[in-house]
């Protein structure tokens, strides 16, 4: 599954949108790392909240196995704060922005700092 598919996955499901974006996660891992590179490669080219997970998600997964993150993450945010499970309370939103990885909060998007964590 390759980002830009994960999008359009996750655009489909609406409030289920994690599924998609879990799915990518796995297969990312998964793939040797010369498919890694091809997964990237499609940039999205319009910001939006769940274009900015999946490009935070690009940016945090290409640092975690050692490969550059393709040039169209840096441009790719959500223009407004996108929390990416309900978080009403204000306490539990401030707590989102301070722990939320810096590939997420950079794109306006704020996770808890676990959010790349697979059981």
């Amino acid at each position: 599954m390759k980002a830009i598919e994960s999008l359009a996955e996750a655009s489909a499901l609406g409030s289920e949108f994690q599924q998609a974006v879990n799915e990518f996660i796995d297969a990312f891992r998964r793939a040797p790392p010369a498919e890694r590179s091809e997964m990237v490669r499609d940039p999205i080219i319009r910001c939006g909240s769940l274009e900015g997970l999946i490009a935070a998600v690009v940016s945090a997964l290409c640092r975690e196995v050692g490969m550059p993150a393709p040039r169209w993450v840096e441009t790719i945010g959500s223009p407004e704060p996108f929390f990416a499970f309900p978080a009403k309370s204000y306490a539990l939103r401030v707590r989102l922005m301070f722990e939320s990885p810096a590939p997420f909060r950079i794109r306006n998007v704020f996770v808890p700092e676990n959010y790349l964590s697979r059981a």
